[in-house]
Order: C-alpha cells, then sequence, then structure tokens
C-alpha cells in the first residue's frame, strides 16, 4: 500500500460518523415515511435540500484542517454570544432526540426479537448499554464500529431497495388521494425532512469535532483533499441511502392508504410488517438488520457528539488550558458527567411521552429546521474570517451557495412559523 493511500485511511472516519448521525432519524423514519405518505416528489425536495445545505456542513471539515481546531473555537473566536447560541441549539436538542431514537432503537429489538419487557425498560437497557460503550471505548471504538456497520448498511439497504424495485410499486386503492404537504401533518414532515436532510445542521461542528479527534489520535493532520474526501465519502453515502429509504417507503406504502404512525413499538411493528407483506418473509431479518444498524448507528454517535458538542462549548467560555494534557483531562472528565446526563434527560423525555414517538421526533427535528440557520450564519462567518489561511478557504461560488442556503431556510422558516400563527 503506498503513502497516499495510508494517509487516506488515516483520514477515513469523521465522514462517517457524520453519515451515522444523520441516517437514522432522518433516513430510516423520515424519509421512509416521505415516500410512504407523499410519493416520489421528496426525491426532488431531497436533491434540492443537499445541495443548498453541502458548503454549511463542508464547512466543518474545513475549518478543523485549516486551523487544528474545531468550529467551536471558530464561534468564540466571534464572540462569546455566538457560542452561547451554539450551546443553546445543542441543549435544545440533545434530549429529545437521545430520548426518540433511543425509542425506536429499542422498539425494533422488542418487535425483532420478541421480548416481553416494557419499553420504558427495553429504552433505558438501550441508552445505558450505549453510556456504557462510549465511556469504555472512546472515540476510536465509535470510529471502527461505524466503519463495519456502515458496510452492513450499505449491504442490507441495497438488497432491500432492489428487491422492491424488482417487486414494483403498491397498487394505490380506488380514489387514494396524498395529503396536503403544505398544511397539517404534511407540512410538519416536510418542515422535519428539510431540517434533518441529511442532518441537523449543528451536525457541521460535531463532524469538525471529530475531525480533531480523528488527528489526535492518529497523530496525523491531513491535507484539505484528503479530509474533504473523507467528507464527501460521508455526504455521499448518506444522500443515496436517503434516496433509498425514500424509493421504499413510495414503493411499498404510497397508495395503499396506510400511515407510518403510532409510537415507537407500533412504528416499527408496521415498518417491518409493510416489507414482509410487500417481499415476503423472507425479507423479515434482511429489513430488520438495516433498520437496527440505522438506528442504533445514529443512537452512538448522537449521543457522543451531543456530549462533546456542549463540554467543548462549555470549556471554550472559560479560562484556556495550559496545554493540550490539561485540555484533554478536562474534555474527558466533562464528557464522562455529561454523557449519563444527557442519557437520563432522553430516557426521561421518552418516558413521560411514550405514546408519542413521532411527535418527539418531529418537535427535534422542527427544533433543528428553525435553528439550522444560526448555525449556517456562525460556519460562514467562521470560514470566511481572517484565521483561515488562503489556500483552505472556499471558492466565491461556494460562498454564495452557503448564503442562497441560508436565505432559503429562513425564508421557509418564516413561512413555516406564519403557518402557526
Amino acid at each position: 500500500m503506498n503513502e497516499t493511500n495510508k494517509n487516506l485511511l488515516k483520514t477515513i472516519g469523521p465522514g462517517l460518523l457524520f453519515a451515522s448521525s444523520a441516517i437514522g432519524t432522518s433516513h430510516l423514519v423520515l424519509s421512509t415515511r416521505a415516500g410512504a405518505h407523499h410519493g416520489l416528489i421528496f426525491f426532488w425536495i431531497i436533491l434540492a435540500v443537499l445541495l443548498l445545505k453541502y458548503p454549511i456542513y463542508e464547512f466543518g471539515p474545513r475549518y478543523a484542517v485549516a486551523t487544528g481546531q474545531s468550529l467551536v473555537k471558530g464561534y468564540k473566536a466571534q464572540g462569546n454570544w455566538a457560542v452561547y447560541l451554539f450551546i443553546a441549539v445543542i441543549f435544545l436538542n440533545m434530549f429529545s432526540v437521545t430520548g426518540a431514537i433511543g425509542a425506536v432503537t429499542a422498539g425494533l429489538l422488542k418487535t425483532m426479537l420478541g421480548i416481553s419487557l416494557s419499553m420504558p425498560i427495553m429504552v433505558g437497557i438501550v441508552i445505558a448499554i450505549t453510556v456504557g460503550l462510549l465511556l469504555w471505548g472512546g472515540y476510536s471504538a465509535l470510529d471502527l464500529f461505524i466503519k463495519i456497520l456502515s458496510v452492513v448498511l450499505l449491504i442490507t439497504v441495497s438488497i432491500a431497495f432492489f428487491a422492491v424495485l424488482v417487486k414494483g410499486q403498491v397498487t394505490p386503492i380506488e380514489n387514494f388521494q396524498a395529503p396536503s404537504l403544505l398544511e397539517g401533518t404534511g407540512l410538519a414532515l416536510l418542515v422535519s425532512l428539510i431540517g434533518w436532510m441529511p442532518a441537523g445542521m449543528e451536525a457541521s461542528t460535531m463532524n469538525s469535532i471529530w475531525v480533531v479527534e480523528k488527528m489526535r489520535t492518529t497523530n496525523y493532520r491531513p491535507s484539505l483533499k484528503e479530509s474533504l474526501f473523507d467528507f464527501n465519502l460521508g455526504f455521499i453515502f448518506a444522500a443515496i441511502l436517503s434516496i433509498m429509504f425514500l424509493t421504499i417507503g413510495a414503493f411499498t406504502v404510497y397508495g395503499s392508504g396506510q400511515l407510518l404512525e403510532g409510537n415507537s413499538t407500533q412504528f416499527t411493528t408496521k415498518l417491518l410488517g409493510v416489507f414482509t407483506t410487500n417481499l415476503g418473509p423472507w425479507s423479515y431479518w434482511i429489513i430488520a438488520i438495516a433498520a437496527l444498524g440505522t438506528i442504533y448507528g445514529t443512537l452512538i454517535t448522537v449521543m457522543d457528539a451531543f456530549t462533546r458538542s456542549f463540554v467543548r462549548g462549555i470549556l471554550v467560555l472559560g479560562k484556556d488550558p495550559i496545554n493540550e494534557e490539561e485540555k484533554q483531562a478536562a474534555l474527558t472528565k466533562y464528557y464522562k458527567i455529561l454523557l449519563p446526563i444527557i442519557a437520563i434527560g432522553g430516557f426521561s423525555l421518552f418516558y413521560f411521552s411514550a405514546t408519542s414517538m413521532v411527535k418527539i421526533l418531529e418537535f427535534a427535528t422542527i427544533i433543528g429546521f428553525l435553528t439550522a440557520p444560526i448555525i449556517a450564519f456562525l460556519n460562514i462567518r467562521a470560514i470566511t474570517s481572517d484565521a483561515i489561511p488562503v489556500a483552505y478557504r472556499p471558492s466565491k461560488s461556494m460562498i454564495g451557495l452557503a448564503y442562497l442556503g441560508l436565505v432559503a431556510s429562513l425564508l421557509f422558516a418564516f413561512y413555516y412559523l406564519s403557518t402557526l400563527v
């Protein structure tokens, strides 16, 4: 293996973590529901969203490799107000996302294995195991786990996707009419998917943190080209899977009159039932493994990401550590304190809202949609600052596309809020 390939292997990881943080919520749940309820019209919506949001996400690894620091430092350079805004965005999302994704994971396990334990116990076990894995293995174990999981996902989801294409689209029932896309539940689903396609906007900051962690654990600082290769690999992986899940939902449910709704157990039972009814019993474990891998990969990555992001946000507001060893000691200490707090908060939110898992998820993704312009604005300011060497700065067209995405997200946010008044 030549030196170039060795360096690429040292670099690959953060991009797949970015993809994994995305595909559970926006793909398995939202993309599948979008296709099931509204058909392939969402194909064009997803492509437009991916294009307009791409630069904002790309600024995460670009900033990290250019400065050796995460975007949180870039926010600090803009003033404490920027860090406080970022922390507020993380706080608004971390409990609801953890609770909702933990519930879907537990629901899948309960349905797949026929476990008789109650949902609160199942959710508690899943979240507790995740906390244990993160505390025990750290970033290196997470990095390896996600690489293995990505291969499994690509194989299982591809099998399901091509099986659905061969089977063909379900025959619509008589007088079928799709629900409206710009009002009621249709608008809520549209806003949710836009907010978390391919992930919440704060994933750009999380990605920059993972890049910094990767550089620290491998003791290798990649070139801009290598870092962007890793990011683009993850982004394309997430984009392809989103279209696959959308198509699966559209071909197996759209036109049948069924809706993928309910609490975590009901949702997962319907999801697996739809596939086995349309494709046959042979598909059950293929779909189940794909779904479980998708959703659990998201749970473990977002719990790690929310914790790292919040801790770095808090620490950057204080006095800078004397040296790198002191900095890492502080990060590790507070990571171990905050991770269980996020776990308990996520479990508690699920426990008191267990009958409406989809509603919790919609709440989290709508909050992500409404707060996305904040992160986008901070990222643009960070990547265009004097801290970025000329060789690492994005092109004018990339900056222009980022501003276009920012304006589009603001305008649609105002439209959505106007429908609530």
